[in-house]
Formats: structure tokens, C-alpha cells, sequence
């Protein structure tokens, strides 16, 4: 179902709408995803300044841990707090960022600085017993070293040796302090082991905290790259898609505009050629009317014309049943006579005008003398002229040898001369002949009444009639076979005139010179002299028709008889077998199919295979369906000599070519009727085979199927059709149109054989 342009337009805009919905759609997803990257960037970023916030107090955590010996409880409860700080950041980041760093490893680096937070606090508290042992003790120890005792000793010397004896002050001794010696170096070698073991583990711890911290600044990074990448390609999708969008958008626009545009252009052609059909249409009817007017006119001219002669005869019948005087029934019969010459003459005007109309005619070129024109112009219409006491002028040219057909030239002349004594009471008609340069000039002059301006643009057209003819005879088509004659003849033909000072008729027609000794040759008698020894009958209920065709044939060296009727053509066929019958398609007692079926059937002389041509008035489209009806070729009328040759060189069965069907060998034995049967059978069988195989133009079942039938054939006297058409398939090359002739040739062969075997049987059953 066609589309009307306004439903595409509303598709159009439909899907136009669907698209732009589309890209809405699309657009508010892309501006979602791009909220999403956007939170996903603010996202990022504080997760970057989350973790630079805890890589920042880890680092300020790892400055107040290298100071841990000096510490007091106050700088541990600093640390502790940021130690708790960084543990909540590194909380928040688990919470909030997992998608960036391992949930385990925050919470590994919480547990090593909680183990780091405690190792510290227990160097703290070392240093700080440490600190407290010498507080405590190195002054009781150093009062102990720097007090004495009162001690009586014996006196050194001499004194001494005699038991002396001597109070003096002795110093305390030291082992106190060399106890709080061994004590402190016990105290400060459990302080070093202890600080070697928290400096270890925390070398342990820092090393694990650096490489965690750099695993997660290298996780982060990554996690921040693969985001980073991810929201990159995201924008460049979403601008790929936005883009592809509207680049479609537009592509369909475009592509719509365009559709759009052709419906339209289409539109207004097809209205253009609307209105030009339309125009058309009214210039066919105007011209229709015209040719209706025209049909009309002509009809009343022929009936006019035709009426006055008729009545003429009718009433000269009638005087002469009622008259018994011998003298005045021979001058009725010399009216009657003179009254079916002007009937003729008319009918022959009608018939020659409709040849050149449609074509028929053709030239003929021969060579004849300049001179015969003027002599046969002046034998034809001297007469006249003299009966009219008309002057009759002849100045004629050189007797020269030429190449033209003469008698159109004739033809010319005659309606000429014949136009100027008809329309000339007084004065001198002159006809003038010339030849130069290979040109041939007629010219008739008169001194009738002539021709007005607007009258000449008339005077060629066909039934035409001036104001001053309708007192003559005829249709009006002497002028407009002229016209016709010298454009066939390629020729030119000139008009001079004045009104009340007659008119001059020029005509130009290009000729060939001819050798003197050249012999006149008929080129269509060449073509077809292989016909000359023909017969042929032909058979209409026209006499005119008739008289026409046998003149033509005969002409042409061809036997040819003619009947009107039935009865005649049989009694014909009886005394003689032609080669050829032509019949006209549509006559009163029986049309063309009637008599084909009637000379199939009859076993009048060769009635049964003579080839049968049809004359009808139909047009060429019919003659597929006659040729399937039985007939061997077609003659439209009205014809040309040349038609009607190469119709009976196409039809007419020749001498070396004639066979008739005998079915004989068939009843020589057994069931005569049983074996006439089984050939209707086969035949109509093999008929539809033959033609399928040649409609589907299957040339190797077509050779088949002669091979098949040829044997069967041979026994009948049958096979001629089958060895023509087997001849023209083995050809190398051959035109379609011989392939259609030889096929329909064996068709009706066979329906030859049908009929042939229906009527035999027939006789049998009678018998």
C-alpha cells in the first residue's frame, strides 16, 4: 500500500520525535553517570586528603617515637591521642574508601601502631625507673661514701710499737656504692636490653608501618589511576554517544528533508504529468470531437456524393421496367452505365486515399521516357477540354529516360488537370514539364477562379470542400492523394493563386537518370517471380475488392480466380486444385472460420490441405489468434501489392511441396475405428506436447518429439511440416519468427490429421 505524502511526513516526525526522546534520554543519563564522576572525583579527593591526613600524623607519630626515652606522661598521652587520631582516620578511610584500600591492611597498620604505641610506652617507663633508681638512691649512696667513723687504732712508729693507741676519723667504706654500682650497671644493662629490644621492634614496626604505608600510598594511587582512567573513558563514551547522537539526529534530518523533497518532487511530477495527461486528454477530446466532425462531414460528403448517382440508377431501374421504347431504354442504360463510372471513381478515390494513409502504397521505380507523361495527360483530358472549349497548353520537356514509378506521377498529373477543368469555365489550362539536375517539375496552371489565402491552407487536408465545389463530384480528396503521392515520392509540390486570375500547381520530384539501353525491370516482380506459376482463388462478396486483388496478382505474372460466395468457390474447387485460397474474414453468408471449417471437412478436391489465408480489416494484433485458428497468414486491409506477394510467396503450397494426408495404410487391417480413435487420441496428446516443448522453447524435446512423430507421420503422407521444422532447428542461427511459422505449420498439420481421422470415422459409422 502507497504511503500518502502527508503519512510520511508524520512518520517521519515521529521517528524524528522518537530520536530526540532518545537523545533526552540519553543526555539525562549522561549528565547521571557525569553527577556520579563528579561524586566520584569529590570522593577521591577526600579520600586523598584523608590519607595524606594520617600519612601526615603517622609521620608526626614516628618523629615523637624517636624521642620516646625523654618522654614524660604527658608526651605519651600526646602520642596516644594522635596514635588514636590516626586510628580513626584510618577507621574512617576502612569505612569509606575500601574501594580504594584493603580492608585488611588498615587493619594491620592499626594493630602495628598500637603495638609500636605500646612498645614505646614501656621504653618510657624504663628510662623513667631508671631515671628514678638514681634519684632515689645515688644520694643515700654518696652520704654513705663521704661519711667516717671514729676509730682507736694502734699508732704507727715507734709509738706504735709500744702499744700507742690513737683516735682518728675512717672513712665509710664502699661497698654501699659499689652495690648501687653493680645495681645501676644490672639496672642500665636490663634498660639497654630493653631499649635494644623496643628499638628492634620498633625498627620492625617502622619497617612494616613504611612498607604498609607505601603498599596503601600504592594501592590508593592505582585505585586513584583506575578511577581516574575509568571516569576518563566514561566522558569520552559519553561524548562518543552524544556525538554518534547527534550526528544521527542530524543524518536523520537530512535523510527525512531528502525523502521529504522527493515525495514532493514526485508530487509535483506526477501532478505535472497529471496536468499534462489532463491537457493531453483534453487535446484528445478536442481532437476527437474534430475527428468526430470530421467523420461526420465525411459521412454526409460520401452519402451526398454517393446519393446522386444512386438515385440516378434507381430511377433509370424503374424508367426502364416501365419504358418499352428500345431508344430510351438504352439511354437509361447509358445513364445507369454513367452513374456507376462516377460511383466507381468516388469508391476508387475513397480506396487509394486509405491506402496512402495507412502506408500501403509503395513506390515503384522503373525506367520509363519523360515524354509518356505528357502524352498520356494529353490523350486523358484533350477531350475534356475541348468539350469545356477550354485551351489546352502543352510545353513538355526533353524526351528523357528516367527512373521513377510512373504511374504515380500519372496519378498526379491526372488529379491536377482533372481539379482544373472542374473549377475552370473559361480560358486555357496549361501543363508544363521539366528535367534538371535530376529533378522532374510538373506544373498545371489554369485560369479558374483560384484560391483565397485562408482557402489554401485547407485545400490539402482530406475531405475538405471549398465554397465553389459543391457543385462538382467527388469527396474532395484529389489534392490530399496528391500531397500524399509527392511525399512518398520525397517530393515537394508548390501552390500559387490568386483570386479571379486561377492558380498554379507546382510539383517537384527527384528522378533518376536511366541508361538508354536499360531494360525495365519490376523490382517486386524480381522479388517474387519464383510466384508466377501460382494459382491462387480468392474469395469477398466486395467486387471492388475483388477486381483489386486479382489486378494486383495478375499483374505479377500469379494465376488468380475469384468467386463472391460459397457456392461458387466450391464449384471452383471442384474443376480445379490451386495452391492458395484468401478469404475475406467477414462476409454475409459465412465468415472466414466458417469456411475454413467447411473445406476441412468436405473432400471437395484438395479442400482439406489447401493453405488458407484470411483478408480482414482487424488490426496486426489479431493475427496471433487467427494464425491459432487454422489459418497459414493474414492480409490486413487495405494492402499493398507487396503484402498481398508476400503473403501468398508465404502460404501457397508449391509443386515440389505438395502432400496430401492418406490415412489408408491405417485401415488396411484390423479395427479400422479403434485405430482412427487412437490417432485423434495420440495426435491431441502429441499437439499439447509440441506446444508446451515450444512455449518453454525446449529445443531438445521439440527434436524429440519430430523424431517421435516422424515415423508415425511418413506411414500418413504427413511428415512435410515435421522435415521443415527439423531443417530449421538444426540451423546455426534462425529468427524466432520462422520458429513460430514451422511450429504453427505442424499444429495445424495435426489438426489436419484430427479432422481428417474424425471424418473418416464418421464414414465408417455410416457405412
Amino acid at each position: 500500500m502507497k504511503l500518502l505524502l502527508q503519512h510520511r511526513i508524520l512518520i517521519g516526525y515521529i521517528i524524528l520525535v522518537a530520536v530526540i526522546c532518545s537523545m533526552a534520554a540519553t543526555m539525562f543519563h549522561e549528565r547521571n553517570r557525569v553527577n556520579e564522576i563528579e561524586r566520584d572525583f569529590v570522593k577521591i579527593r577526600e579520600a586523598s586528603q584523608t590519607i595524606n591526613a594520617a600519612h601526615q600524623h603517622i609521620t608526626v607519630l614516628a618523629t615523637l617515637g624517636e624521642s620516646a626515652i625523654i618522654w614524660d606522661d604527658e608526651d605519651y598521652q600526646k602520642y596516644q591521642l594522635r596514635r588514636q587520631k590516626v586510628d580513626s582516620l584510618l577507621q574512617i578511610l576502612q569505612r569509606d574508601y575500601s574501594e580504594f584500600i584493603s580492608f585488611n591492611q588498615i587493619d594491620t597498620f592499626r594493630i602495628l601502631l598500637a603495638n609500636k604505641e605500646e612498645h614505646l610506652f614501656h621504653t618510657m617507663k624504663i628510662h623513667q625507673r631508671q631515671d628514678s633508681l638514681l634519684l632515689e638512691q645515688l644520694p643515700t649512696v654518696t652520704e654513705q661514701a663521704t661519711s667516717s667513723r671514729t676509730v682507736t687504732r694502734k699508732k704507727k712508729g715507734i709509738a706504735g710499737f709500744f702499744g700507742a693507741k690513737e683516735t682518728v676519723q675512717v672513712p665509710m667504706q664502699s661497698n654501699s656504692l659499689q652495690a648501687l654500682n653493680r645495681q645501676l650497671i644490672s639496672r642500665q644493662q636490663q634498660i639497654s636490653d630493653n631499649t635494644d629490644s623496643l628499638r628492634v621492634q620498633n625498627k620492625e614496626l617502622n619497617s612494616k608501618l613504611s612498607t604498609l604505608l607505601q603498599e596503601l600510598n600504592e594501592q590508593s594511587q592505582v585505585a586513584f589511576q583506575n578511577k581516574e582512567q575509568y571516569i576518563k573513558e566514561s566522558y569520552e563514551r559519553s561524548a562518543v554517544i552524544v556525538t554518534i547522537l547527534i550526528i544521527s539526529a542530524i543524518i536523520l534530518l537530512m535523510v527525512s528533508y531528502w525523502i521529504i523533497q522527493r515525495d514532493i518532487r514526485a508530487k509535483e511530477r506526477a501532478k505535472r504529468k497529471q496536468e499534462k495527461l489532463i491537457n493531453k486528454l483534453h487535446r484528445s477530446l478536442n481532437e476527437n470531437d474534430e475527428l468526430l466532425d470530421a467523420r461526420r462531414q465525411t459521412l454526409q460528403t460520401i452519402i451526398h456524393e454517393l446519393r446522386s448517382p444512386l438515385t440516378a440508377i434507381c430511377g433509370n431501374i424503374e424508367l426502364i421496367a416501365t419504358d418499352h421504347n428500345p431508344e430510351e431504354r438504352i439511354r437509361h442504360i447509358q445513364i445507369i452505365q454513367f452513374s456507376v463510372g462516377r460511383m466507381s471513381s468516388m469508391l476508387g478515390d475513397l480506396m487509394n486515399y486509405f491506402r496512402l494513409d495507412n502506408g500501403k502504397e509503395q513506390v515503384c521505380p522503373q525506367p520509363f521516357r519523360l515524354k509518356c507523361i505528357t502524352n498520356t495527360l494529353r490523350r486523358e483530358f484533350l477531350p475534356l477540354m475541348e468539350k469545356k472549349s477550354l485551351a489546352f497548353n502543352i510545353d513538355a520537356c526533353e524526351n528523357e529516360i528516367v527512373t521513377g514509378d510512373k504511374n504515380m506521377i500519372l496519378r498526379i498529373g491526372s488529379n491536377l488537370l482533372s481539379n482544373a477543368v472542374k473549377f475552370t469555365e473559361r480560358g486555357n489550362i496549361t501543363l508544363r514539364t521539366a528535367y534538371s539536375n535530376g529533378v522532374f517539375t510538373l506544373e498545371v496552371s489554369d485560369t479558374g477562379c483560384g484560391i483565397t489565402e485562408q482557402q489554401r491552407e485547407k485545400i490539402f487536408c482530406p475531405f475538405e470542400r471549398l465554397t465553389n465545389a459543391a457543385t462538382q463530384d467527388g469527396f474532395g480528396l484529389g489534392l490530399p492523394i496528391v500531397k500524399e503521392l509527392v511525399t512518398l515520392m520525397e517530393g515537394k509540390i508548390y501552390v500559387e493563386s490568386m483570386t479571379g486570375s486561377g492558380s498554379r500547381f507546382t510539383v517537384c520530384i527527384p528522378l533518376s537518370k536511366a541508361d538508354e539501353g536499360f531494360v525495365e525491370k519490376d523490382d517486386i516482380l524480381d522479388d517474387f517471380k519464383n510466384l508466377q506459376d501460382t494459382s491462387v482463388l480468392i474469395l469477398d462478396n466486395d467486387p471492388v475488392q475483388l477486381t483489386m486483388t486479382r489486378d494486383m496478382s495478375v499483374r505479377y505474372g500469379i494465376g488468380c480466380d475469384t468467386c463472391r460466395n460459397v457456392d461458387e468457390l466450391l464449384n471452383m474447387m471442384r474443376e480445379r486444385k490451386y495452391d492458395l485460397l484468401i478469404t475475406d474474414m467477414k462476409m454475409p453468408d459465412m465468415n472466414g472460420y466458417e469456411v475454413l471449417e467447411l473445406l476441412r471437412s468436405s473432400d471437395i478436391g484438395n479442400s482439406r490441405t489447401i493453405p488458407i489465408a484470411v483478408s480482414t480489416a482487424l488490426d496486426k494484433s489479431a493475427e496471433k489468434e487467427l494464425l491459432a485458428g487454422g489459418f497459414c497468414g493474414c492480409l490486413f486491409k487495405p494492402f499493398s501489392a507487396k503484402e498481398l506477394l508476400e503473403t501468398i510467396s508465404q502460404s501457397a503450397t508449391h509443386k515440389t511441396q505438395k502432400q496430401e494426408i492418406n490415412l489408408s495404410p491405417l485401415l488396411a487391417y484390423g479395427d479400422n475405428a479403434g485405430s482412427l480413435e487412437r490417432l485423434i487420441t495420440e495426435t491431441e496428446k502429441e499437439m499439447e506436447e509440441v506446444r508446451e516443448a515450444y512455449e518453454k522453447k525446449d529445443m531438445a524435446e521439440l527434436d524429440n518429439m519430430i523424431h517421435h512423430l516422424r515415423s508415425s507421420w511418413m506411414l500418413i503422407n504427413a511428415d512435410y511440416p515435421l522435415r521443415e521444422l527439423y531443417d530449421l532447428i538444426h540451423k546455426p542461427q534462425y529468427e524466432s519468427e520462422e520458429l513460430d511459422e514451422k511450429v504453427q505449420a505442424v499444429l495445424n498439420n495435426c489438426d489436419c490429421i484430427i479432422r481428417l481421422a474424425r471424418k473418416t470415422k464418421e464414414g465408417l459409422w455410416e457405412k
